[in-house]
């Protein structure tokens, strides 16, 4: 009889806990705690959150895909410019980048084995060798304005650079000992990445500290060097850049001492990546990033 009891309350409690998960409002302040990836492994953990196809799917969609598309909803306008949906994208995908774009920019891809993070800071990276990248790999920019601060340490100014790539899922688990995207070699590996949200035929534009741009869309031999207009004006002593990734007109602009000096390069479009490359001498290289840029820094 106290089995049969116990049994009994048991079902009583599951019964409580899946009424309050067909309830979407709660679901919704559920989800306000958790990332994109944890409201993914509830979704394919539970049926009652999973499925689109039972009694608590709402409009066609599951109570998890419902619950990212209230979060995405209330987004901010400027947000919501920065993040349009595309259209074979889920609402938790969506949600996902809604949480990266409010988060602070972080190296997600170390590429070489001559690179690491500096003080343990995923912000911040450090060379000692090769030539090597980091990419802001969770961060996918694809419409908008998007500011970034690169701060830069190097006493070798031909290697170092800044700027903007393509996604490139898992590249930071190939184990290569080098990676630069304007080498030859990489050219074809590259362009097997290439998917649909690839628009436009600026697949990189790097800005080197020495004061020079370049660009590729990796089918051709060589990267092109970006004549920009702002390079007399470029000062090599400073070392703190601002960049603005303006989606809307397609430009990546660099920024200096709070000055718009120039137009890098023109046509960017589709998805990119903050990325920098470093290559020099044994420990000489550095580079910090974040978010957004201070214009009232003169």
């Amino acid at each position: 009889m106290a089995e049969r009891n116990e049994g009994a309350v048991k079902r009583q409690r599951v019964a409580v806990v899946e009424s309050a998960l067909a309830n979407i409002d709660v679901v919704s302040q559920f989800a306000a705690f958790l990332e994109a990836k944890d409201l993914c492994q509830v979704k394919a953990t539970c049926k009652a959150l999973g499925s689109a196809n039972d009694d608590a799917a709402i409009n066609g969609l599951s109570v998890t895909e419902e619950a990212a598309r209230r979060a995405y909803e209330g987004a901010s306008d400027e947000e919501k410019a920065m993040l349009p949906r595309y259209i074979d994208e889920s609402w938790t995908e969506l949600y996902h980048h809604l949480l990266m774009l409010r988060a602070r920019l972080t190296f997600d891809q170390l590429v070489g084995i001559d690179i690491e993070y500096r003080d343990g800071d995923k912000a911040a990276v450090r060379s000692f060798g090769g030539r090597t990248s980091a990419v802001c790999g969770n961060h996918v920019m694809r419409a908008g304005k998007h500011w970034a601060t690169f701060t830069c340490t190097t006493t070798t100014l031909y290697n170092l650079s800044v700027g903007v790539i393509r996604p490139l899922p898992g590249w930071e688990k190939r184990g290569l000992d080098s990676f630069n995207p304007a080498l030859r070699e990489f050219r074809s590996h590259l362009l097997r990445e290439r998917t649909v949200r690839w628009e436009g035929d600026v697949d990189y534009c790097c800005f080197y500290v020495y004061g020079q741009c370049y660009c590729s869309n990796w089918e051709g031999t060589d990267s092109q060097r970006c004549h920009w207009e702002g390079i007399d004006d470029y000062d090599r002593r400073i070392k703190t850049l601002g960049m603005l990734l303006d989606l809307d007109i397609g430009t990546l602009s660099l920024y200096q001492n709070g000055r718009r000096l120039g137009t890098l390069k023109d046509g960017l479009a589709g998805v990119y990546c903050w990325i920098t490359c470093l290559g020099g001498n044994r420990g000489d290289e550095s580079v910090s990033i974040k978010r957004g840029y201070d214009l009232n820094d003169v």
